[in-house]
């Protein structure tokens, strides 16, 4: 007659279980640290070519908890292999739902060697830079807000360009 050995599989099972409870109590501290709170608004440039027509962009995004603060960036994902603009200036403005502005400038440095921010997207030679426009942002009105980007660049057509991402993120 053969033993059962019900210690192992009652180790195993006890291990499944509190491997879900850690990775379910992990998954929720992170959204309350806001590690995980992040509406992203992408938009594609066809043929890698940021050009005039697109000179100025508007991403919409929803605040629904106004008691918390907020990161609002920009990511730009483009080809580091074409791409031979250094310095992409932008004028952004603000639009809350109830019809209130403010206005801000960034900039893009896309040269490597000044900037340490630049990180692979490991999709070829791309690369992506995320600068923080509007940091630690406090939204008084629940809705949609609108950012509007406009970049200041001298060309008319840019190639290399990938995607351009407005991204909100919450933060403690």
């Amino acid at each position: 007659m053969k033993k059962i050995d019900f210690q192992r599989g009652t180790c195993a099972v006890f291990t499944a279980v509190f491997l879900l409870f850690g990775i379910a109590a992990c998954d929720s501290l992170s959204n309350r640290r806001g590690g995980n709170n992040i509406q992203e608004v992408r938009h594609e440039f066809p043929n890698t070519n940021w050009a005039f027509e697109e000179e100025v962009l508007d991403f919409n995004f929803t605040i629904e908890d106004t008691a918390k603060y907020y990161d609002v960036s920009v990511a730009l994902v483009y080809d580091t292999t074409v791409a031979v603009l250094h310095d992409i200036p932008l004028s952004l403005t603000l639009s809350t739902p109830d019809g209130m502005k403010s206005f801000s400038s960034s900039h893009f440095l896309l040269n490597r060697k000044e900037n340490p921010d630049i990180k692979p997207t490991g999709d070829g030679n791309n690369a992506e830079i995320d600068v923080v426009v509007y940091p630690r942002r406090k939204f008084k009105v629940p809705g949609t807000y609108t950012l509007t980007l406009y970049r200041r660049a001298d060309k008319a057509d840019n190639f290399g360009f990938v995607s351009l991402s407005a991204k909100v993120r919450t933060v403690k």
